[in-house]
């Protein structure tokens, strides 16, 4: 395995990403995942689960690219001009920039999403055909409730009266908060013409876990008969955070993978 680092420019900004090559990758393409952090995070993650993430997929024989999106992690630009919109098209700077790459299998580009980054995810996936395969980790469903539920009524408030909240060193922006409202991913799946898994910790205190449930009931009521399965981690809070949550998030994504044809080791679930 091997990595790099990597620059995207996108929106004005430069983006800090890191590429994960499995061995070999130099002779044959290889399906390309791309991970997208979720709400105040960056491309390492708490209890660094994306590097973690990455090193285990990268030794399964998949490219990897986590990035931060801008004002997040190494990335340039603050917090406070943070939006979804904004971050939707940053990912579309990534995909353009990573599909091209010449140890990537454009025909297999598989998202993962954590949390806010699981809408997000969602919500490219519905537009954006170069996406074959998805998985949500306790995905935002409706991502205005659920980043207003995050804050609290008085950092909203807060927000409402001064343009931004601080929270935890972020300033979240008013913007931010107003542009939630217009993103509806659990709608939008709907437009998703692939196979999608949905993975949520049956203990999430941050995201309600019901949402795994209301993605999965969206993409079966599609005309497609693509595959969709749900699964949920025992004990586990928001970030997975031991090595056994960990372990299962990791060994089940890549098990639900290895059961498609496009992939060279068949695992079934």
């Amino acid at each position: 395995m091997t990595s790099k680092a990597i620059s995207i420019y996108a929106n004005q900004f430069y983006l800090s990403g890191a590429l994960h090559l499995p061995e070999g990758a130099n002779h044959r393409k290889v399906p390309l995942i791309v991970l997208l952090h979720g709400f105040v995070g960056s491309k390492v993650g708490e209890h660094r689960l994306f590097v973690k993430a990455a090193r285990y997929f990268s030794e399964k024989g998949y490219a990897v690219f986590r990035f931060d999106f801008s004002g997040c992690g190494e990335s340039d630009g603050d917090y406070s001009d943070v939006t979804v919109t904004k971050q939707l098209s940053e990912v579309q700077a990534v995909l353009n920039y990573v599909s091209v790459l010449p140890e990537v299998d454009a025909n297999n580009i598989i998202l993962i999403g954590h949390s806010l980054g699981g809408a997000v995810a969602s919500l490219t996936a519905a537009k954006d055909r170069r996406i074959r395969k998805l998985i949500l980790w306790s995905p935002v469903g409706k991502p205005y409730d659920d980043i207003a539920e995050i804050l609290g009524t008085s950092a909203m408030k807060t927000a409402e009266t001064n343009g931004v909240v601080d929270y935890r060193g972020f300033y979240v922006s008013q913007i931010f908060l107003t542009d939630l409202k217009n993103h509806h991913p659990l709608g939008a799946i709907r437009s998703y013409q692939e196979a999608a898994l949905i993975i949520h910790a049956q203990q999430d205190e941050d995201i309600p876990k019901e949402h795994a449930a209301r993605y999965f009931v969206s993409l079966q009521q599609r005309p497609i008969l693509e595959r969709v399965n749900k699964h949920y981690i025992e004990g586990a809070d928001h970030t997975f955070s031991s090595y056994t949550f960990e372990h299962e998030l990791f060994s089940k994504s890549t098990e639900w993978l290895g059961s498609f044809h496009e992939h060279p080791q068949k695992v079934a679930l």
